[in-house]
C-alpha cells in the first residue's frame, strides 16, 4: 500500500511533468508564430516597397522600411525562443527565460531606430520642396497593409497572452505599430491624391512618431523584466490567499514574484507552529509549493522558507 508521502511525491512529479509538456507546446506555438511573422513581413515589405517606388510615395516607402525592420524583429524573437526554452544549467540556474526580455528590448530598439530614420526621410522630403502626388497603387498597398497587419496583430497577440510570452507579445505590438503606420500612410497618400501632396511626407513623419512611442513602450517593459520588477499586485494577493489556506500555515510574508520569459519565479516565507517537527514543516512546504503551482498558471518555481511561530 502506498503511504501518504509516496502519494504526495507522485502528485508533485505528475504536476512537474504536466508543466514541462505544456511549456514545450507553448514554445512550439510561439516559434510557429514568429516564423509566420517573418514570412508575412517579407511579403509585405516587397509589396509595399514596389508600390511606394512605382507610385512615388515617400510615406509608403517609409512604411516598407518599417515592415523590413519587422522581418529582423520576428527573426530575433524566433532565436530568443530557441534560447529561452533551454532548461536550467550550471551557468544559468534560473533557466534562460530572460532571453525573451532581451529580444523584446532589441525589437524596441529596432523600432526606435526605424522611427528616427523615417522621421529623417520625411523631413528631407519636405525640405526639398519638390513633392508630387503619389499614384493610386500606393493607396491600394496601404489598404492591404492595414488589413493584413491588423490580422497578424490580433492573432499573434492572442497567442502571446495565452502562453504569456513577452517576446511574442512584443512581436504582436510590432505588427500593430505597422498597421497604425499604414493607416497614417493611407491618410497621407489619400490627401496627396486629392490635391495636398505635402500630406504624404507629413504622414511619414506621423508614422515615425508612432513607431518611436511603440518602441519606447516595448523597451520599458523589457527593462522592467530584466530588472526583476515585481508582478502585479493581484498575483501577490492570490498567492497569499492560496498559501494561507494551506493546513499548517499560520502566516505568510515577504512574497516576491518575478518574471523570467513566460514563467514566474516565486519566493516566500511561511510561519508554522514552532512545535512541529522538521519533517512536518518540510511536508507543509511541499504542499504550499504544490498548491501555488496548481492555483496559478505559468509558475515555474516556488521557493519556500519556513519560520517558527509560537502559539501565543
Amino acid at each position: 500500500m502506498i503511504n501518504q508521502d509516496e502519494k504526495k511525491s507522485e502528485e508533485l512529479l505528475n504536476c512537474g511533468l504536466q508543466d514541462i509538456d505544456r511549456h514545450k507546446e507553448d514554445f512550439k506555438t510561439a516559434e510557429r508564430w514568429a516564423i509566420i511573422g517573418v514570412a508575412g513581413n517579407i511579403i509585405l515589405t516587397v509589396f509595399k516597397a514596389f508600390a511606394g517606388i512605382v507610385g512615388g510615395s515617400s510615406a509608403m516607402v517609409a512604411d516598407a522600411m518599417h515592415s523590413a525592420s519587422d522581418i529582423v524583429a520576428s527573426a530575433v524573437v524566433y532565436i530568443s525562443l530557441k534560447i529561452a526554452k533551454k532548461p536550467a544549467d550550471e551557468d544559468h540556474p534560473y533557466g534562460h527565460g530572460k532571453a525573451e526580455a532581451i529580444s523584446s528590448a532589441i525589437v524596441g530598439l529596432m523600432l526606435v531606430a526605424a522611427g528616427f530614420e523615417i522621421l529623417k526621410t520625411a523631413y528631407e522630403t519636405i525640405s526639398a520642396g519638390s513633392i508630387e502626388a503619389p499614384g493610386i497603387i500606393a493607396l491600394y498597398a496601404a489598404i492591404v497593409s492595414i488589413i493584413t497587419k491588423e490580422m497578424m496583430y490580433r492573432l499573434t497577440y492572442k497567442v502571446g497572452k495565452r502562453i504569456n510570452s513577452p517576446s511574442t507579445i512584443a512581436n504582436a505590438m510590432d505588427h500593430r505599430s505597422d498597421a497604425f503606420s499604414s493607416i497614417a500612410t493611407f491618410i497621407g497618400i489619400g490627401g496627396a491624391i486629392l490635391g495636398y501632396p505635402i500630406m504624404d511626407p507629413i504622414a511619414g513623419g506621423l508614422v515615425a512618431l508612432f513607431i518611436l512611442k511603440m518602441g519606447y513602450d516595448i523597451i520599458k517593459d523589457a527593462v522592467n523584466q530584466i530588472m526583476d520588477k515585481s508582478a502585479e499586485e493581484e498575483k501577490l494577493v492570490k498567492i497569499k490567499e492560496v498559501v494561507m489556506s494551506t493546513h499548517g500555515v499560520r502566516d505568510a510574508h515577504d512574497i516576491r514574484v518575478r518574471q523570467s520569459g513566460p514563467f514566474y519565479l516565486v519566493d516566500l516565507d511561511i510561519c508554522v507552529d514552532s512545535n512541529v517537527s522538521i519533517a512536518e514543516a518540510h511536508d507543509i512546504c511541499d504542499i504550499v509549493r504544490n498548491n501555488v503551482h496548481q492555483s496559478l498558471d505559468k509558475i515555474h518555481e516556488v521557493r519556500v522558507h519556513v519560520d517558527p511561530m509560537d502559539k501565543e
